[in-house]
């Protein structure tokens, strides 16, 4: 794991502390972000893309952090927006 890379996520996620998993037999590996427990509160597998990449690996964080905060209710502004946005163009059919 790139010290970069790892510094980037613990810096992004804490309080919780950034786990990286042993290499898989692909080149993937899992994310853990855990609470002061050391109770996993969060995994996700990250390809061998993602971490080789640091624009992939950095784009994986965002989308972690903003899944992190749907599920807490604190909804960034530009995504309520496009939430909205996505809704009101959506189109429902009765069969």
């Amino acid at each position: 794991m790139d010290s970069t890379n790892r510094q980037l996520a613990e810096q992004l996620f804490a309080p919780l502390r950034v786990s990286f998993g042993a290499p898989r037999p692909d080149g993937s590996t899992v994310l853990s972000l855990l609470d002061e427990a050391d109770a996993a509160a969060y995994s996700r597998v990250l390809s061998n893309v993602q971490l080789q990449d640091s624009l992939a690996f950095a784009q994986c964080l965002e989308e972690i952090r903003q899944e992190l905060a749907v599920r807490s209710g604190n909804i960034p502004t530009e995504m309520r927006k496009a939430l909205k946005e996505h809704a009101s163009v959506l189109s429902y059919h009765n069969a």
